[in-house]
């Protein structure tokens, strides 16, 4: 069989891929959870804002957001959802807190990411020389 560079670089970005997503679920710790809860709008940890970048870049279709049922709340959660009625679904709990409606998109976001990510073991590469 011969391997071309194609096949090469989509070698090199599925390991990247793997790579990236072992050490997205790393930094997806208690602590970044903690962070968030204790004040959604104010963030300086680098890995809690790099796992906050990767959630809020997830694509459109099946994610949470927070919709305002007035001009100054209160907000529920939605979901995007083709085929529904505008193609959002809104969820009946309602928060008059602004940030309690941040905290909550954040942790069904959290939950969906790590449920449908699964990170597998990438083998060890040989040492030269060996």
């Amino acid at each position: 069989m011969i391997r071309t560079a194609t096949d090469r670089a989509a070698e090199l970005l599925e390991v990247f891929t793997q790579r990236s997503l072992a050490r997205l679920h790393a930094e997806f710790t208690e602590e970044v959870v903690a962070l968030h809860d204790a004040d959604p709008l104010s963030i300086l940890e680098d890995g809690a804002n790099r796992v906050l970048r990767v959630l809020r870049s997830q694509p459109i279709r099946g994610k949470h957001l927070i919709y305002a049922t007035g001009p100054d709340g209160p907000w529920c959660l939605a979901r995007v959802t083709h085929g529904a009625p505008g193609n959002l679904v809104v969820h009946p709990e309602e928060y008059g807190d602004y940030e309690d409606a941040m905290r909550a998109v954040f942790h069904e976001r959290r939950a969906e990411y790590l449920e449908t990510t699964a990170v597998r073991e990438l083998p060890l590469r040989k040492e030269s020389g060996s």
